[in-house]
């Protein structure tokens, strides 16, 4: 959405991403999130299951809805917040909608 896809770096930074899950961040980006690990839906449901936890559901935290570049503001106008709501309910428990979350939640039980 800022353009920042066209820098050589962080492009191979998401291609990185995209085929492996780690998240190193490039140098030239200081200001980005430290390394870390992404999950696709079915891998952190699969990790979960392997510590024979009952799987109850997957959530996505924000869903698409972050994908509104004016997010924070249009959540404190009434009406667009009811509109963001909404989508994020229809879209919160769809696993083929999930990756476009920034974060993902799990709900399991012993």
């Amino acid at each position: 959405m800022n353009g920042m896809i066209h820098a050589d770096s962080f492009f191979d930074m998401c291609k990185k991403e995209l085929t492996t899950g780690v998240h190193d961040a490039p140098k030239d980006f200081p200001f980005l999130l430290a390394d870390a690990f992404y999950h696709k839906p079915e891998g952190l449901k699969a990790e979960f299951l392997e510590q024979n936890l009952n799987f109850i559901n997957l959530f996505a935290v924000e869903g698409m809805i972050w994908l509104d570049n004016e997010y924070f503001a249009n959540m404190l106008d009434k009406k667009k917040s009811k509109t963001l709501k909404v989508l994020q309910t229809l879209t919160q428990n769809d696993e083929y909608l999930l990756p476009f979350s920034p974060h993902m939640m799990i709900a399991v039980k012993k």
